[in-house]
């Protein structure tokens, strides 16, 4: 082993989609960086990928299986506890890493202890592996303040968990992804190790990050993907970092308002039934629409003694958000007669 460059770790589980996985393997396997382990999950024990991964006499290659399937993030969490790098890559069974993949991450890494992750730019492809598009940040290399982008990953993530590589004694600490966080899964783990560490990114093309073209999410996905989402962020504002305290209640305005929007593009997708939307619609309007409102102006307007100004702003407000609860009232009764 090399006595300057510290051992990395690139991990996969893999369930139920060999055909996918042989693809993804093969970016595994051609990654150049030394030293590196490869650890696989096999989860559930399925004969084909097992096959596959008997294939190939690489030193860096090991795996283990379950006989039962453990479960999306417990898998990943599982495979991570059983790699020895100092850093760690997790990469799914369906997308594929490029060419040197890791080798800048680590740079970066390296050469400044306070980040705890750092990703890259990555391609879009289908079901057949066309490029169909990319993400890129318009920004280049930097590195930001944990706690600044802590604030933005409350919304979404902003990195493809196949380009991070992750220091794994911050994973240890964290301890690890959330497994009861659903489909955000990547996005728990940001949003702990942002409150002690900052984020990295370098201006390079790391994987091929697969979009299901043949077959998209369900309207059930979408939907619950909205309520996990939800679930998580206030999980994170409900105990805020110790220096975003006086700030939390202007960022839980901005974070529904985000989801606010997120959730009428799913009721957009006519794919729902009746029932199903008529569900979603009485779990936004119990958790989303009756918490924090846009009420910050109307404090700083009487703040400024401009009462009658706050006045009639806060009775737009009122308004705006009765017209919208008697809309999703609307909704509900059209969806119950269906």
């Amino acid at each position: 082993m090399s006595k300057n460059k510290p051992l990395v770790s690139l991990c996969c589980s893999t369930f139920s989609r060999p055909d996918l996985f042989r693809e993804s393997l093969s970016g595994l396997l051609r990654q150049t960086y030394y030293p590196l382990e490869i650890v696989v999950l096999v989860d559930g024990g399925n004969p084909s990928s097992l096959r596959i991964l008997e294939e190939h006499a690489d030193s860096r290659l090991r795996w283990f299986t379950t006989e039962k399937p453990s479960g999306m993030i417990a898998a990943w969490n599982s495979v991570v506890s059983r790699s020895k790098g100092k850093y760690f890559l997790y990469c799914a069974d369906d997308d594929v890493l490029l060419d040197s993949a890791i080798d800048r991450q680590i740079d970066c890494l390296e050469q400044n202890r306070q980040v705890g992750f750092c990703h890259a730019d990555f391609y879009l492809i289908d079901d057949q592996s066309n490029r169909i598009g990319d993400w890129r940040s318009h920004e280049g290399n930097w590195i930001k303040k944990g706690l600044s982008e802590w604030e933005k990953y409350l919304r979404q993530p902003r990195c493809c968990m196949q380009t991070t590589v992750v220091r794994r004694e911050l994973w240890d600490k964290v301890g690890g992804w959330d497994e009861d966080a659903g489909y955000p899964g990547d996005n728990s783990l940001y949003l702990k190790l942002l409150r002690i560490s900052d984020v990295g990114h370098i201006s390079h093309y790391a994987c091929n990050y697969r979009i299901r073209t043949r077959t998209p999410d369900s309207w059930i996905k979408n939907s619950s993907k909205v309520k996990e989402d939800i679930i998580l962020a206030r999980k994170h504002l409900d105990i805020p970092p110790s220096n975003m305290t006086s700030r939390i209640g202007h960022l839980r305005r901005k974070v529904n308002q985000h989801f606010c929007l997120n959730a009428l593009s799913v009721l957009a997708d006519n794919r729902g039934t009746s029932s199903e939307r008529l569900e979603f619609i009485d779990w936004l309007t119990k958790n989303l629409l009756y918490h924090e409102g846009l009420n910050f102006l109307p404090r700083l307007l009487i703040k400024f003694r401009l009462e009658p100004l706050a006045h009639g702003l806060q009775s737009i407000q009122f308004k705006l958000r009765r017209f919208i609860r008697r809309a999703l009232g609307i909704l509900k009764i059209s969806y119950s007669r269906e």
